[in-house]
């Protein structure tokens, strides 16, 4: 280690080391020379201590030519003339010494408004170019011997070494008194310090240590070209910080404004504000997101800042609740209002400038004097601010901001900061004069409303296009089967016939479309006349059979093809009264959402198909909405429809009994994290935006959680309890009540807010109790032919008039109730007539989720294909369950999960 600091040293203090370090000096001062010299130029006004600048820049650079001049000669010139170099040594003396005369005025010019030369200058004046023109004189005079100096010349260099000091300390002392005893601007306080800190002390300081003892002019220190090195290379390093700090803060009022590095990215962090903004409704949210915005952005405290809305037509402003102070608004507004009638210049100024900020009007009223600059800062002081953000909306001021006196004392607000509030303030304008002139909760309320309807155009849409699809792919296989009746016997006409019949009418007499052939011929042969009617094939598709009779022969012909468009619709068409309403009645037949709400619902019954057609109508949109039904038929259909809704997690959140404590509000919405509020995600933002929300039983929630649902489900956005800031939201709301909610509003137990949304989209099934009876045997029949798996034995199972009669007698409350009564009783005719196994029940026929049908219906097959199994791992999270939901034992289930890596 000894080694390495032997070495290090030997190179530092080297002629090669120094000369490197001198050149490295040389070209940093001489481009703050040349930067001086063009900014000094370029400004309006050139200031007093820019005089005293330049000739300070000289003597440091003719120093450092000294320096390398010097070490040149020892090593590579030493066999030239030494008298060259000696006269420019003696130069750089002479220059130095106008040099720290220089910077002496430099310094008392600095912190002085209208600068006069005080006695101990003139004094000083005048011994600094003595010792100059000493240097001089020994430069051009004694330039032909070198060799034999004259002895006063190291007396003079003796003398001005220490003089220098004299010099320099007076003119830091008289200007420090200056700062403490008169008002001086904070950033021409902090220039000072930081030239006095970063250039003048160390530079002092290491003229102190190379002339240290004055007596020697060879002692070690002086005559060590490691101190010399060093000191260079470290006053280089100071000049570098001193001059990126000074020019930063304005220096000799070359720049508009401040000019320091930002510590906050706008660019991505101002997006998010710009989101919160286009939420805001109230005044207080905006002042919420202005004290938020210019703590995070320009880093500060939220008590020291305060948005000011001036109410429109009045001279009176109104201070938001963070920061009242009555008497600065009054200033403020007979400011505003004296200046804003009258059209002044200083109006103008403002509007011109867009922002004031105390220090550089201070520090620009510093150097130039102008009555528009003098006024505002005596405005600033008044009101004692920092910063005063007027926010125009058409040349009028309709509110500002306020950051008050010394809110971020160590830092001045730099151009890009200025700029960011400007851009701010440009945005709030907006939403303010939406605030004042508009209702802005209206438009936020259309333009949801607007979104919502697009949605269900683009879903509408979709499923006209899946319904085209299906009737194209039927006309590339098109097929018109033939058969012929007669004398009691069917027989094919063609081999579409035979195809699309899939079974034997002459022998498979009780098959369902044995059954629709031979009714259709008996109906042709008895009254004569075309007969039409509609069955299912093997394979389960609907088959349109058409009967006319043989005009020459006893005989009929039947025709067998798949149906269009109108054979769907004609039957049903006479039904729906609306027009509009036609098409999804189409959506009905064709598509796999109206295939899973025929699943749910198997009879096109008038009342039924009503309620079909809404279900579907409110499943392709994303609208809150209100299921009147019993709780188990309600849970049914809204797995429904958050299954066309093509959305991935189904919450559902049971209320047993009236909410306390708002504990199911913080559970949706959470809680203000200054009120104790849990950092972990609401149930909102775990839905996000592909999430449902069931909530059963919603007259149970407080009246306070029903506004605030109501505000979500009207706007589209949320807030915590006890927060103002808002959070937009997408998750659909379905909520299930089996009480009538209209007493309950008129009682005050329940949010009028909150009905009067729910009830725009409410969708109520019929009352089995009230419904005909022949639409209820429609139904019994659907239900019927779902449970019954084997084809082949629905013609023994099928449900008579009397069995169908003896269901409906007792009618039930609910779907799910009268379809479990079918099931029951189709398993005890089955077993009465022993053929219960053969039987086949659909496995899935009480599975009402559309997601796990496949998965009843596989059994313990299920366990084989992972994707169900991760299906089911999703929906339960439960090895018993799951279990149960497939009829299978535990440990077969948990050792699948592991297979699948589920546990």
């Amino acid at each position: 280690m000894v080694n390495i600091l032997f070495v290090v040293y030997q190179v530092i203090n080297s002629y090669p080391f120094l000369l490197a370090v001198a050149c490295l000096s040389l070209t940093f001062k001489s481009f703050l020379f040349i930067m001086a010299v063009i900014h000094g130029f370029r400004a309006e006004k050139i200031q007093r201590p820019w005089f005293f600048l330049i000739p300070v820049l000289v003597g440091a650079m003719f120093s450092d030519i000294a320096w390398v001049t010097s070490t040149s000669y020892r090593l590579f010139f030493s066999d030239l003339d030494y008298r060259p170099f000696m006269f420019i040594v003696r130069m750089a003396w002479g220059l130095t010494m106008i040099q720290y005369q220089s910077l002496g005025l430099f310094i008392d010019s600095l912190t002085q408004k209208y600068y006069q030369l005080r006695t101990y200058q003139r004094f000083s004046m005048f011994v600094s170019f003595a010792f100059a023109l000493a240097f001089i004189y020994f430069a051009f005079f004694e330039f032909n011997n070198p060799a034999n100096r004259p002895p006063i010349e190291f007396l003079i260099l003796s003398w001005s070494s220490v003089y220098i000091f004299f010099v320099i300390i007076p003119s830091i002392f008289f200007s420090l008194k200056r700062i403490r005893e008169i008002y001086v601007p904070k950033i021409l306080k902090k220039q000072f310090k930081i030239l006095i800190k970063a250039i003048i002390a160390p530079q002092l300081f290491f003229d102190l240590i190379q002339i240290f003892p004055f007596s020697f002019s060879q002692t070690y220190i002086a005559s060590n070209l490691a101190v010399v090195s060093v000191s260079t290379i470290l006053l280089t390093l100071a000049f570098y910080f001193a001059a990126k700090k000074v020019m930063g803060l304005r220096f000799l009022n070359f720049q508009g404004h401040v000019q320091t590095a930002p510590h906050f990215n706008f660019i991505d962090d101002f997006k998010n504000v710009l989101e919160q903004l286009s939420y805001a409704t109230t005044k207080h949210e905006l002042a919420h997101i202005t004290l938020t915005f210019f703590k995070g952005a320009f880093n500060l405290p939220a008590n020291r800042i305060s948005l000011h809305v001036r109410k429109p037509g009045e001279q009176q402003s109104y201070a938001d609740e963070f920061n009242t102070v009555k008497t600065r608004e009054m200033i403020i507004e007979q400011f505003i209002t004296n200046h804003e009638q009258n059209e002044s210049e200083l109006y103008k100024a403002l509007r011109h400038a867009k922002i004031l900020i105390a220090d550089e009007i201070a520090f620009s009223n510093f150097y130039d004097d102008s009555s528009a600059g003098v006024l505002l800062a005596q405005f600033m002081d008044t009101i004692d601010a920092d910063i005063f953000l007027p926010i125009f909306q058409k040349d009028a001021i309709i509110a500002y901001i306020i950051v008050e006196r010394d809110a971020r004392a160590d830092e001045f607000y730099n151009r890009i900061e200025r700029d960011e509030m400007v851009v701010f303030a440009r945005y709030l304008s907006n939403v303010i004069y939406l605030l004042q002139n508009r209702n802005l909760d209206a438009l936020i309320e259309r333009e949801k409303e607007i979104q919502e309807e697009l949605y269900r155009k683009h879903q509408e849409i979709n499923q006209y296009k899946e319904s085209i699809q299906s009737f194209v792919r039927s006309a590339q296989q098109r097929k018109i089967g033939i058969i012929f009746y007669k004398a009691r016997r069917f027989i094919f006409g063609n081999q579409a016939g035979k195809e699309l019949v899939g079974v034997n009418p002459n022998t498979h007499e009780g098959h369902p479309i044995s059954k629709a052939l031979k009714n259709i011929a008996h109906q042709v042969q008895e009254y004569r006349t075309g007969q039409t009617a509609m069955t299912i094939d093997t394979q389960g598709n609907k088959l349109v059979l058409s009967a006319i009779p043989h005009l020459e022969e006893n005989a009929v012909i039947i025709t067998a093809y798949y149906p269009e468009i109108g054979d769907l619709l004609k039957n049903q068409l006479e039904q729906i009264k609306d027009p509009s309403e036609w098409d999804y009645l189409l959506y009905l037949e064709t598509t796999q959402s109206g295939k899973l709400i025929n699943e749910l619902i198997p009879t096109n019954s008038p009342q039924f198909l009503q309620f079909k057609i809404e279900l579907l109508k409110l499943s392709l949109s994303k609208k809150a909405l209100l299921l009147d039904m019993p709780e188990v038929d309600a849970l049914a259909t809204a797995e429904i429809i958050h299954h066309i809704s093509l959305r991935e997690k189904l919450h559902i959140l049971k209320l047993h009994a009236p909410e306390k404590n708002a504990e199911t509000a913080q559970k949706i919405f959470g809680l203000n994290q200054l009120f104790g509020g849990s950092t972990d995600q609401t149930l909102l933002e775990k839905l996000s935006a592909n999430g449902t929300l069931l909530i059963q039983n919603v007259h149970f929630l407080e009246l306070e959680t029903q506004n605030y649902l109501a505000e979500l489900i009207k706007y589209g956005f949320y807030r915590r309890i006890k927060s103002e800031q808002k959070y937009a939201c997408s998750v659909r709301i379905i909520c299930t009540s089996h009480f009538d909610l209209m007493p309950l509003v008129q009682s005050g137990k329940f949010s009028a807010e909150l009905f009067a949304e729910l009830k725009k989209t409410t969708l109520a099934l019929p009352s089995l109790v009230s419904l005909p009876e022949h639409e209820l045997a429609d139904l019994a029949h659907g239900f019927s032919e779902q449970a019954i798996k084997a084809e082949p034995l629905k013609n023994l199972l099928e449900l008579t008039d009397q069995e169908t009669h003896k269901i409906i007698h007792n009618r039930p409350v609910s779907l799910s109730e009268f379809k479990h009564k079918i099931e029951q009783f189709l398993v005890n005719k089955s077993k009465k007539s022993q053929i219960y196994h053969e039987a086949q029940f659909d496995p899935a026929y009480n599975v009402t989720d559309p997601d796990l049908v496949q998965a009843a219906r596989l059994g313990r097959k299920a366990l084989k294909d992972p994707k169900i199994m991760s299906l089911l791992w999703q929906k339960f999270g439960n090895q018993n369950q799951i279990a149960t939901f497939l009829g299978v034992n535990r440990s077969s289930v948990n050792r699948r999960c592991k297979e699948y890596n589920f546990i």
